[in-house]
């Protein structure tokens, strides 16, 4: 056939003869008794590790700013930096402003694990905030689940008190340090122009219409987290 004939060809035209296949065990075994590279002991990885190490550490000095659940703007920059102590202070004198459902109390505040970590202004003011919302919203598909429309419709008006009075919706293109200026004097979580909010009242809405969906998956997502216990 045409195409032997010219694989024929090359192969008459290669000047390197074929290489024996005869496999050498003395050959191989001198090889493998020679005395290995210690530079190829060190994976290649590691210093990629060490760089993935600094980035987790950076992120983990940004989470403990964090003073929200999924839903709200975390103000991590601004002009009004405070301390652990104050953010602490901040959430006790919340919860005399705000209610928690019957039999909820308020969790311990634990401060963060790095000394020097801060957060803004109002921080501890919104994490009592968003603790009652969750609360409420946890107690409402508890009152729902178990038939207690008088339960039900109590957390209803609480969640839409705080909605009213202690929620806060950044403007549009508002940067993620938004803090309301003035301050309000009630305790505030800001959230982001970006839907959350309007899925949280979407939630209720349909609550109160009988559909807990919304409700019962903000409960279980935004349970407090490791700042508190």
């Amino acid at each position: 056939m045409k195409t032997d004939s010219t694989i024929l060809r090359l192969r008459r035209a290669n000047p390197v003869p074929r290489v024996a296949d005869d496999h050498d065990a003395d050959l191989f075994a001198r090889i493998t008794a020679l005395p290995g590279d210690d530079s190829l002991e060190v994976p290649h990885w590691r210093p990629f590790l060490r760089r993935r190490a600094v980035v987790l550490v950076v992120a983990a000095v940004v989470a403990v700013l964090l003073t929200s659940t999924a839903f709200a703007v975390s103000k991590l920059v601004g002009g009004h930096i405070v301390t652990p102590p104050v953010t602490r202070q901040e959430y006790l004198d919340a919860q005399k402003q705000l209610t928690l459902p019957p039999g909820a109390t308020w969790p311990t505040w634990r401060p963060p694990p790095e000394p020097n970590s801060v957060t803004t202004r109002g921080g501890g003011g919104g994490l009592a905030v968003l603790t009652a919302q969750n609360a409420w919203e946890c107690y409402w598909v508890q009152a729902v689940r178990g038939g207690d429309a008088t339960a039900a419709e109590r957390a209803h008006q609480e969640l839409n008190a705080l909605l009213a009075h202690n929620i806060v919706e950044a403007p549009l293109g508002a940067p993620e340090d938004y803090v309301p200026d003035p301050m309000p004097e009630s305790p505030f979580a800001v959230f982001a122009h970006d839907g959350g909010l309007d899925w949280i009242r979407s939630g209720y809405r349909k609550a109160a219409a009988g559909d807990i969906t919304n409700v019962a998956q903000s409960c279980r997502a935004n349970a407090p987290g490791p700042t508190v216990s």
